[in-house]
């Protein structure tokens, strides 16, 4: 069996562990496995992100990255209403984007490579075990069993997180917090530079359809769904989504499906000899389901603070337990209220939807921020502050 030793052992590639892996290996000796053969694909998300991301992952805006510059907001209503939000209703309008997530992801891993992080593709984690040293993985690469020697591990292995179950956190959640979704990438397809959002339980229930633009003539379209809402599967609703007249032209190219957390991030993602980072530590946004720029915060965090633990030959909980103090300021308002939101979201009647539209069709905003506009819903629309009560 072959033997690997590293200081920071990194479970997974995407851009919570390369982004970990990055700034770890700024002051440890760090290892990356990913159980895909290629980074970055197949991709797994709408791929929509705000301007702000780049200056959270300190790295230059590039446009081989970007598919598409998105320039308005479309959301849709049960009953058709459309909202538009762009630089004339936003006070402060800035422009999003849907990235390539293929090329984004490699970018981040070759930063990380570039400062020192080694890469183990198509090798699966089993399993780890905690020693007077550290821990110690089997792994599978190329299905040849494999062990590795590390001091410690940044779990970014995706929920739930067999990384944190192997250790001794427990990441999953009630069903009630478990989202289906599943998109199809489809061309060809008339396309504007906007994102379109549908909600309502005709469309989604218990969440909502998208429509992201891809550049040219193609685009991600999907949705996700709450099970304990939903009496069909989302393959359902999607397949009857896209049976409209605007996609009789198109062909599905790409589907991806996967189950996202909604119950916000986990009380402490850390242990001995363990932070947990992006999804694997359930820091997704609650009420969209978005995950990119919080992998890339705390995937950050996390490796700042173990090269710091390397450093100090700390890998205890009580040392560890300053990443809360790191990822906290940065994201845990948000993802706290969102989570508020989403619990009122869920007791919404589409009637509710579509006045909270007919307000939003005048309403001029200060930002586009998810925030923002719910507080400027609830000042319009005093009906649903009893729903809306514990967000505000």
């Amino acid at each position: 069996m072959k033997n690997y030793k590293c200081d920071v052992l990194v479970v997974g590639g995407g851009p919570a562990g390369s982004n970990a892996a990055r700034y770890a290996a700024k002051g440890a000796d760090v290892l990356v496995i990913e159980k895909k053969k290629e980074i970055g694909s197949p991709v797994q998300c709408a791929e929509g992100v705000s301007q702000g991301l780049f200056e959270k992952l300190d790295m230059k805006q590039d446009s081989r990255y970007i598919s598409t510059k998105i320039e308005f907001v479309k959301l849709i209503a049960p009953n058709g209403t459309v909202v538009r939000l762009d630089g004339e209703k936003v006070k402060y309008w800035k422009s999003g984007m849907v990235l390539d997530r293929e090329v984004f992801d490699k970018a981040i891993a070759k930063e990380a490579a570039r400062s020192g992080a080694e890469f183990l593709m198509k090798t699966r984690f089993v399993s780890a075990k905690r020693n007077s040293k550290g821990v110690t993985v089997q792994a599978k690469h190329m299905n040849e069993d494999i062990q590795i020697d590390a001091k410690m591990i940044i779990g970014a292995d995706g929920p739930p997180s067999i990384v944190a179950k192997s250790l001794g956190i427990n990441t999953t959640v009630p069903l009630r917090y478990l989202e289906s979704g599943i998109q199809y990438l489809m061309m060809p397809m008339e396309i504007e530079p906007c994102i379109e959002l549908y909600f309502g339980d005709c469309y989604a229930p218990g969440g909502y359809t998208w429509i992201f633009p891809k550049g040219e003539d193609q685009a991600n379209v999907g949705l996700g769904v709450l099970p304990v809402k939903a009496k069909q599967t989302a393959q359902y609703y999607l397949d009857k989504f896209i049976e409209r007249p605007r996609f009789k032209k198109a062909k599905i190219v790409e589907v991806n499906a996967g189950a996202i957390p909604v119950k916000g991030p986990i009380k402490d993602p850390y242990m001995d000899n363990l932070l947990l980072v992006g999804d694997a530590g359930r820091f997704v946004n609650p009420l969209t389901g978005g995950g990119i720029h919080t992998a890339i915060i705390t995937g950050k965090h996390a490796g700042e603070l173990a090269a710091e633990a390397i450093a100090k030959e700390d890998y205890t909980a009580n040392f560890l337990k300053k990443y809360n103090d790191m990822w906290m300021p940065d994201i845990y308002e948000e993802l706290d209220k969102c989570l508020k939101a989403q619990e009122a979201f869920m007791t919404f009647s589409e009637k509710d939807l579509d006045s909270i539209a007919d307000t939003l069709k005048d309403l001029k905003l200060e930002t586009i921020s998810t925030i923002s506009i719910l507080k400027a819903i609830v000042a319009k629309n005093p009906g649903l502050l009893f729903k809306l009560g514990k967000f505000m």
